[in-house]
């Protein structure tokens, strides 16, 4: 079976690794299995491998990037699927909906407003702005909203989470990258992803818990699982939603 044949049932563990290709970093998973082929899915931002077990890492991680025309194109296409679930693309108005801590949310334009309003009984977010604004006026002003938001929301769930595990962290701040919901340096700086105020509170506990965790294991063995799950017992709840978004931490 060729590598991108459907894959057997009757696998073993899966585990979880990085690859750089072409600049991007995507997480990837392989599952040991009966079969004589290398077999590989790009599903829920994530590349899924499955391959026998005679074939090595290295081995492996070169067929990934031999397929990055494959790999770029489904990424693309997953990008822009995602990024109409999450925000009005070419839509930017009164009446648009967009995604607020997880719930669908109208926005709705008010010259009479003195700041920026959400009303979470009736799921609306209120602009300083009045109704024939432009759509990207519209959009500029949604995004300093929503980082704003962001700023003060996920400082404190990242100080809450901390608190709670005993981690010490020595810089927080946002970032707007385009491949990675969250990263941890070495020196213990943590950035968030503003765009994570999308989603809702058990998402946005995942990607911090998963920050954290890197605080005393850089990589992704089971010895980091386990810190992510004794940070937020329950992870996997928060860990499924975000691999269906367009980043993936």
């Amino acid at each position: 079976m060729g590598l991108f044949g459907l894959l057997e049932s009757g696998a073993s563990s899966d585990k979880h690794r990085r690859i750089e290709v072409d600049g991007l970093s995507f997480e990837w998973t392989l599952t040991r299995c009966r079969r004589r082929s290398v077999g590989m899915l790009f599903q829920e931002g994530a590349i899924r491998v499955r391959a026998p077990r005679w074939v090595s890492i290295g081995e492996i991680e070169e067929i990934i990037r031999s397929k990055r025309r494959w790999l770029m194109a489904r990424h693309r296409e997953w990008l822009t699927h995602q990024d109409q679930r999450l925000e009005p693309t070419d839509d930017w108005r009164d009446g648009s909906m967009i995604q607020f801590l997880g719930q669908p949310c109208t926005l709705r334009l008010s010259a009479d407003q003195r700041q920026a309003t959400w009303v979470a009984q009736t799921a609306e977010i209120w602009l300083t702005l009045p109704n024939h604004a432009g759509p990207e006026q519209v959009r500029d002003s949604v995004h300093a909203w929503l980082q704003q938001q962001a700023k003060e929301i996920l400082a404190e769930r990242l100080e809450t989470l901390a608190q709670r595990a005993g981690a010490v962290f020595s810089r927080f701040s946002l970032s707007n990258a385009k491949t990675r919901w969250g990263s941890c340096t070495q020196d213990g700086h943590i950035r968030l992803n503003w765009r994570l105020i999308h989603f809702s509170l058990p998402v946005i506990d995942y990607v911090v818990a998963h920050e954290l965790a890197h605080l005393r294991n850089m990589d992704h063995s089971p010895a980091f699982w386990q810190e992510v799950q004794q940070i937020l017992p329950g992870f996997e709840e928060g860990q499924r939603e975000i691999r269906k978004a367009p980043l993936y931490a």
